[in-house]
């Protein structure tokens, strides 16, 4: 994980008349977890954090300095809105170096567009995966090259190569991906045709040997 360094400040008091009062001042609500307690209340920056996750995703060490002191914690969860999806509250954990957590880390799919080109289709089961390891090697994503497949294939996690510094908690048959083509190939019927023209002047004929009166 990438380690970066975020300001925070002890608040007090909850509910939705803080959230308005922190809103004015561009913040959000957070929680630093600790062991025995319900919790250590903070505010940051909402602007300060969205640069964050863009640049580096949820996976990170943050560095949270609160009152001169130098916490270091991993984004536990992020609530969002709904509507717009701006953040409305985070919840951080501490963890120390070598610690070994449990993370739940995006799968990256590249290269979908030369699938697409060659009229395939991704059918992604799976966006995350549930890794256990030292906290400074969890990934902040999973790389999956869609150029190495063909349709009919199938990528399952017992498939993925990883660090053997990391372990994956999901089950080794979970399908993540597989390759479709983009439409079900058409069954071509054969029938013994005959051309309507033929028909029509065959039942003519016919008919006109059981209309001509018989010759004796």
């Amino acid at each position: 994980m990438k380690k970066v360094e975020l300001k925070a400040d002890n608040r007090t008091g909850s509910g939705s008349k803080q959230s308005k009062k922190l809103k004015k001042e561009n913040c959000i609500p957070a929680i630093l977890y600790v062991k025995g307690s319900a919790g250590r209340l903070l505010k940051i920056d909402e602007s300060e954090l969205n640069n964050i996750i863009a640049k580096n995703g949820e996976n990170v060490v943050v560095k949270l300095r609160i009152d001169g002191t130098e916490i270091p914690a991993v984004i536990k969860e992020i609530q969002r809105d709904h509507l717009q999806q701006h953040l409305i509250h985070v919840d951080f954990q501490p963890v120390t170096l070598h610690e070994i957590i449990h993370a739940e880390v995006p799968i990256l799919v590249v290269n979908g567009e030369k699938i697409e080109r060659s009229g395939w289709v991704i059918n992604k089961q799976m966006t995350e995966l549930e890794i256990e390891g030292e906290v400074e090697k969890i990934p902040p994503a999973i790389t999956v090259d869609a150029a190495k497949y063909k349709v009919g294939q199938v990528l399952r996690v017992a498939d993925l190569e990883i660090s053997e510094e990391l372990s994956i908690v999901n089950e080794k048959n979970e399908v993540i991906l597989s390759i479709l083509p983009t439409k079900d190939r058409p069954i071509d019927l054969v029938f013994n045709r005959v051309e309507p023209e033929l028909v029509t002047t065959e039942k003519r004929d016919k008919k006109k040997e059981k209309e001509r009166p018989d010759v004796q």
